[in-house]
């Protein structure tokens, strides 16, 4: 007997939740733009975690005031 070391339908199901969880309160044009632009990534072959660190660096940056103030 093997032991099952990938579960592809537990993962198929916590994305499609994530998936479902981001997107719940956008509307359908929204979704789009979403959607469109999270495959631009996987194209383009930056990991979606990649992209998120990137930009929550950016709003850290962003939100912290600047000593030349």
């Amino acid at each position: 007997m093997t032991t099952k070391t990938f579960d592809a339908v537990k993962l198929m199901r916590e994305l499609r939740d994530r998936l479902s969880q981001d997107m719940e309160h956008m509307t359908p044009e929204e979704r789009m733009q979403y959607i469109r632009g999270r495959a631009a990534l996987t194209a383009l072959g930056r990991s979606i975690a990649e992209h998120e660190e990137q930009a929550a660096q950016q709003n850290d940056a962003a939100a912290r005031p600047s000593a030349a103030r």
